[in-house]
């Protein structure tokens, strides 16, 4: 449950507004400046929180008063912005008497006159839509706040790093056998920490990913708007986003897609202004020279979060370099009176030059920043494992191992048969069969291990509302159709925006080995697709509704509209592990069984193991567990103040700590290495999957399992 003693969720929820109030850009041109507004501010504070990470970090003092002091000095700098933007917006304007009188009106008064406008026009069905998205959102917003962290990855290592760099005071390396807690992007976590530090618990986790949701589909609306889409498009896109399963599932986790997700779709709103720019009579004017920083920073927040969303920031980056030299080249300056042709064509000639000089400084400013976000991860990565990506068991168990176009065929149509799963049986068997085919007609295996997670065997059954593997066949047909369109029928920024979508989802299936949880790691294409779909669901509403098919049209939209939201109620009433209903619901079951919904035999282990640790008045607790073993439950049911440390690490130059030196022993599913390392005169209890050791003085108050 959401703990009283939270501060920084309330202090974001003004502190967000009011930054992006002071950041609301001047230009009045620029399409929807207040989302601009607050994807700019997310941002800048998203980075400034791993800032603040890093800086206590190398300071050995990551704890609350820093991060406390960190807030108040943004919270100030956020005054003084507003303040500033304040007398900016209320000072007279220039000019005749009139102008005078007139002022400058906000864009905050602009865009609700708008919204209003095209509220009381939409139709009864479009706020039928409108209201299903507030729904699930709301719905998503009770799991949020009313459950308990029980992520499987999070109770392995998403949440077990993050006591690890409190307790430690930094987020260097330690010694772990769960080598995911060091090597993986921790740039979710950062932000988790924050409110763990706050909190001093785990009772705000899931906001972070509500927020990322929220996030998602305000700056996927305005990619929408960038690319054509009236409100009805930008509406479809946020319908198609808030009824996404996978989107739902992980908007109550502490999974991190969505944060990636959120940091990929700034960056492509941001990339879009450069197209999106109108040009003058003296040609494209030049771009602000606050586009790069907000580039940078979300080009770094991608790269420390979730390397994978590069494989989306890398397409559309180089279409903005591209966009901008193509542009930098109609760039005139005024033929001032007298001046001939010759001159004229030199001071063109000059300004053309002067623009490439800026796109190419901005270029590398982009890198720069982002580096400075995520270099400190690299370095200490480059430092503990010999290499910038970390440990080669990672690379090697993610990525792909292989060149050959046959096999990168064969992952990408193995990944759109998983993420396009449906309850039909059939049909699934029938794609994956072909599938199979394809692969024997062209001389490769279907699960080739070059191109297929370790243990893993394709197909895999992802249609059922699992957070892990949640299929989305109907956004991902609506996108899949929405693509071929755009490249289809263009304008030209489309098919641009439709080709990096190609690019990505390509370099995907070359890097990114098949996995029965591929769906959720392909959760920024599909925030990226939305736009598109959003945009091509609205023009055929549009043409068919002006050609009198209306039958045609309730046909195909209505049913599409009606199958999306009852998939998006199913999924947060019966979704798994965190439901509103049923069986398991949020509202029925307790902390404790919530926690290990996924493992509900390990629960009384794990009771049993820590009470009788805690019992024993262990300050200091050895852990023995393997790569999967979940640790989580041992911050959580283990007194405050104790201190936990590994007995064994997979982490270069960092030790397991001597069994001799700590005060009690828990292990977790490795139990005949548990045994190795217990000392010859301690009791060893085995409950399962689960045992632990003491001292021969306490062990004996503890009765052995049965």
């Amino acid at each position: 449950m959401l703990n009283e003693a939270v501060l920084l969720v309330p202090w974001l929820l003004v502190l967000l507004p009011a930054l992006a109030y002071a950041l609301r850009p001047l230009e009045g041109s620029v399409v929807a400046p207040m989302r601009l507004a607050a994807v700019r501010a997310a941002v800048l504070l998203g980075a400034w929180a791993i800032a603040t990470v890093e800086a206590a970090s190398a300071l050995t003092r990551l704890g609350t008063g820093l991060v406390l002091a960190s807030w108040s000095i943004a919270t100030a700098a956020v005054t003084a912005a507003v303040l500033t933007r304040i007398v900016r917006d209320v000072a007279p304007a220039e000019g005749s008497l009139t102008d005078r009188l007139r002022g400058r009106r906000g864009a905050t008064r602009r865009t609700w006159r708008r919204t209003k406008s095209a509220a009381a026009a939409a139709p009864a069905w479009q706020w039928a839509l409108a209201c299903v998205v507030v729904i699930l959102f709301i719905a998503a917003g009770i799991l949020a706040v009313s459950s308990s962290p029980n992520n499987f990855d999070s109770q392995t290592y998403h949440l077990p790093r993050i006591e690890h760099w409190v307790q430690n005071g930094s987020v260097e390396a330690y010694a772990t056998a769960i080598h995911r807690q060091v090597d993986i992007s921790p740039g979710a976590e950062y932000l988790l920490t924050h409110l763990r530090l706050l909190d001093g618990g785990d009772g705000a986790y899931h906001l972070l990913q509500y927020f990322a949701a929220a996030g998602c589909a305000v700056a996927a609306s305005r990619i929408a708007a960038q690319l054509g889409g009236g409100p009805l498009a930008q509406l479809a896109t946020v319908f198609l986003i808030a009824t996404t399963p996978e989107v739902l599932l992980q908007a109550s986790s502490t999974q991190v897609d969505l944060v990636a997700a959120a940091w990929v779709a700034s960056l492509a709103t941001v990339v879009l202004d450069e197209f999106t720019r109108p040009s003058t009579p003296l040609g494209a004017p030049a771009p602000p020279a606050s586009e790069a920083l907000y580039l940078g920073l979300a080009l770094g927040l991608i790269a420390v979060t979730k390397s994978t969303g590069l494989l989306a920031a890398a397409p559309l980056l180089l279409a903005w370099g591209i966009g901008r030299l193509v542009r930098d080249g109609r760039r005139r300056k005024p033929c001032l009176c007298g001046r001939g042709p010759e001159q004229c064509s030199r001071a063109d000639r000059s300004g053309a030059t002067a623009a490439r000089a800026r796109t190419v400084a901005a270029s590398v400013a982009i890198l720069a920043l982002a580096v400075a976000i995520v270099g400190p991860f690299l370095a200490r990565m480059h430092a503990t494992f010999g290499h910038p990506l970390g440990p080669e068991m990672l690379r090697t168990s993610i990525g792909t191992d292989t060149a050959d176009p046959r096999l990168i065929l064969i992952n990408l149509l193995r990944i759109a048969h998983t993420a396009l799963d449906t309850p039909f049986a059939p049909l699934s068997e029938a794609g994956a069969a072909a599938i199979r085919g394809l692969a024997s007609a062209m001389g490769v295996d279907s699960n080739d291990p070059a191109v297929t997670f370790v243990g893993t065997e394709f197909p895999a059954a992802s249609w059922y509302p699992d957070e892990d593997r949640a299929a989305f066949p109907l956004t991902g047909a609506a996108m899949i159709g929405a693509l071929a369109w755009f490249l289809w029928k263009g304008p030209a920024l489309r098919r641009t925006y439709a080709a990096c979508l190609g690019l990505a989802w390509i370099a995907v299936a070359a890097s990114v080995a098949w996995q029965p949880w591929i769906n959720r790691l392909v959760m920024f294409l599909v925030v990226l697709g939305a736009p598109a779909a959003g945009v091509a669901a609205a023009a055929l509403a549009r043409h068919l509704v002006d050609h009198r098919r209306r039958a045609v049209a309730w046909t195909l939209l209505g049913t599409f509209a009606a199958t999306a939201s009852l998939a998006g109620l199913l999924t947060v009433a019966y979704g798994f592990p965190r439901r509103l209903t049923g069986a398991w619901s949020v509202f029925t079951v307790s902390d404790l069984e919530e926690r290990f919904i996924r493992r509900r035999e390990w629960l009384p282990q794990y009771e049993q193991a820590a009470a009788a640790v805690a019992d024993s008045g262990a300050e200091t607790v050895g852990i023995v567990q393997g790569n999967d073993s979940w640790e989580y439950p041992w911050w959580i049911l283990l007194p405050d103040g104790t201190r936990l440390v590994a007995l064994e690490s997979v982490v270069p130059g960092r030790p397991g700590a001597d069994p001799g030196s700590v005060d009690a022993i828990v292990c977790a599913e490795d139990l005949e290495e548990c045994a190795d390392l217990v000392p010859g005169d301690w009791d060893l209890v085995e409950l399962g999957t689960v045992a632990y050791a003491l001292p021969p003085d306490e062990a004996l108050a503890w009765p052995h399992a049965a």
